[in-house]
């Protein structure tokens, strides 16, 4: 009971990187109008790589038990085997999920403000900024000229 337990374990604990590695290569088959060509190419190839890696580790992690018991010398052996498969798929992996990440793009103007309608610095304002009309209202002017304080209430005087 104890190594169908430990099986159900080390299964479960993979289901959710399985799931999110499935359903994200069925979304990218099924984007031909969204993607190019060669980005989904990239894009299923790296989703491929990491689940075969996912279960390639999820098939040693049950057959641990089992190599760990026929002894010291053959467990260093395939660990350092499982090791270096790891190592080289984890990175292609990730390279080519970046790899269709970065594909495609076109190399262009820094993106900022361009074109006719541009404001001609970054202190100018745009065209449709908020303008108050010409015949706004406007204060009266203080009759003893302006004073030294803008924000100073008027005072009346009779």
């Amino acid at each position: 009971m104890y190594d169908f337990r430990y099986l159900l374990v080390q299964v479960a604990m993979e289901l959710p990187t399985l799931a999110v590695l499935i359903t994200g290569g069925v979304l990218a088959a099924s984007s031909r109008g969204r993607l190019s060509e060669a980005v989904r190419r990239l894009l299923l190839a790296g989703l491929a790589v990491l689940l075969v890696l996912t279960l390639f580790s999820t098939a040693w992690s049950v057959a641990l038990p089992w190599v760990a018991a026929e002894g010291p010398a053959r467990f260093g052996a395939l660990s350092l085997v499982v090791g270096v498969i790891h190592a080289l798929l984890l990175p292609a992996g990730f390279g080519l999920l970046i790899a269709a990440a970065l594909a495609g793009r076109r190399s262009g103007p820094a993106p900022g403000p361009t074109g006719p309608d541009a404001p001609a610095a970054w202190d100018a304002s745009p065209a449709d900024a908020y303008q108050p009309p010409v015949d706004a209202y406007q204060p009266p002017a203080d009759p003893y000229g302006p004073s030294a304080d803008p924000y100073r209430p008027p005072t009346v005087t009779r």
